[in-house]
């Protein structure tokens, strides 16, 4: 039964158009191959370029106006570290561990390292589409931190993020390493390895920063006043088209008809996703609070990709949108758990990113023909336990050596001369 659910509706969507078109259609050369595949990666990284736009625009909603400013220095700076750090040792510590190994090599990327007839795709290309994937991860984790973090110490952390913790992690999965060699562990999308991840990252540093001056006054959680919402709401519309043409680029090939088909289902079952999200978040804030809250809606959009990143292709349309509003459900429920214990998370980076990644990547196994459970857990475990532990040692590291945050007056003073200089 449920392999017929599953492969019905991607059949009729992709399989038998395929077939069809496949009679009048003669394959590819291999010079046409290259160039759309490439075309592809290219698209992908420009792609990430607009989440990392999307991401400061919601951020900056979300800010105090006087820190509109520090948010985006923060944003043009971790791209520029993440480059750097992801050319040095990010990309062949993803791609150059052994089959089922734990680590790759500490060695800078060079174009001249693969001849481009290698692959199928031009060098450049592919390490231009990964590269941004570090950034976005990087950027997660300052929307959680947002309006109290230094600059300088969170760049040092991007470093360390974008040159050691992510591509590690990465490559158990994508490289070939232990838990996709091992366990059969499957993330097509990223839901664990850059949501996930990233995530975990985000919970470390929101715990040892500690939440904003005034945030919990008297015990209570209270809601910083926020520059503008509907520019986080055209942040947000921007990262979803761009995250969706990320994970398109992970699939790796469009210049056949089969893999253009399959991609198409990519598509649509990452908008049921998202449309699933975001309508079980508007639908359980009007029904606890009585009006339907666009907070909730944005950050259900966003859980939703993210629920159903880890194997777009396998469920039918209507699996994608119920593991979507499963995901849009965590992002109303957990933020008021996490204010219970005091965690700030300023960007909802921690619901929307690594409870969802976690519950995405488990949940990939119920449409797939491929994926088990027990792979999935024990592979996202390691993933998010591995990328929590690093970071809190990196955080605390920072916190004790040139400390991570201005002094609470500061805080409350204008902190983006600095932005302006």
């Amino acid at each position: 039964m449920r392999r017929n659910l599953t492969l019905g509706l991607s059949a009729a969507l992709a399989v038998a158009p395929a077939c069809a078109f496949a009679q009048d259609l003669s394959p590819a050369s291999d010079v046409t191959r290259f160039v759309i595949d490439t075309g592809l990666l290219i698209a992908a990284g420009l792609a990430g370029l607009l989440v990392l736009a999307g991401f400061t625009l919601r951020d900056v909603g979300f800010a105090r106006p006087r820190n509109a400013p520090a948010v985006c220095l923060r944003m043009v700076g971790l791209l520029a570290v993440a480059v750097i750090m992801f050319w040095l040792t990010g990309f062949h510590l993803i791609y150059g561990v052994e089959p089922g190994g734990f680590l790759g090599a500490f060695k800078p990327w060079s174009v001249e390292t693969a001849a481009p007839g290698e692959s199928g795709r031009a060098p450049a290309a592919f390490w231009f589409s990964q590269v941004v994937i570090a950034a976005i991860g990087a950027a997660i984790v300052s929307a959680a931190v947002s309006e109290r973090v230094r600059l300088w110490p969170f760049l040092l952390f991007v470093a360390v993020w974008a040159g050691l913790i992510y591509p590690i992690v990465a490559s158990w999965a994508w490289g070939g390493g232990y838990f996709g060699a091992e366990w059969n562990f499957r993330d097509l999308g990223g839901a664990s390895v850059l949501h996930g991840a990233a995530g975990a990252a985000a919970l470390a540093a929101v715990i040892v920063l500690g939440p904003r001056p005034g945030r919990y006054a008297r015990g209570a959680a209270r809601q910083a006043p926020s520059t503008a919402l509907p520019v986080s709401a055209f942040g947000v519309a921007l990262a979803i088209p761009g995250l969706m043409m990320v994970i398109a680029g992970l699939q790796g090939s469009v210049s056949s008809i089969e893999a253009a088909a399959a991609l198409g289902v990519v598509c649509v079952n990452i908008i049921a996703a998202v449309a699933g999200g975001a309508l079980a978040a508007m639908i359980l804030t009007q029904t606890v609070y009585k009006r339907p809250g666009l907070v909730s809606a944005m950050t259900g959009s966003i859980a939703g990709l993210v629920s159903v990143a880890a194997d777009p292709l396998a469920p039918a349309m209507w699996q994608a949108a119920m593991i979507g509003a499963v995901g849009g459900v965590i992002v109303t429920v957990t933020p008021p758990f996490l204010d219970r214990f005091r965690i700030d998370d300023a960007g909802f980076a921690i619901p929307a990113h690594c409870f969802c990644g976690i519950w995405g990547s488990f949940i990939s196994f119920w449409p797939s023909e491929t994926s088990r459970l027990s792979g999935q857990v024990v592979g996202t475990a390691a993933i998010v336990a591995f990328s929590f532990g690093m970071s809190l040692l990196v955080w605390v590291a920072l916190k004790y050596t040139i400390g991570v945050r201005a002094a609470p007056a500061d805080e409350r003073a204008d902190e983006t001369a600095g932005a302006d200089a």
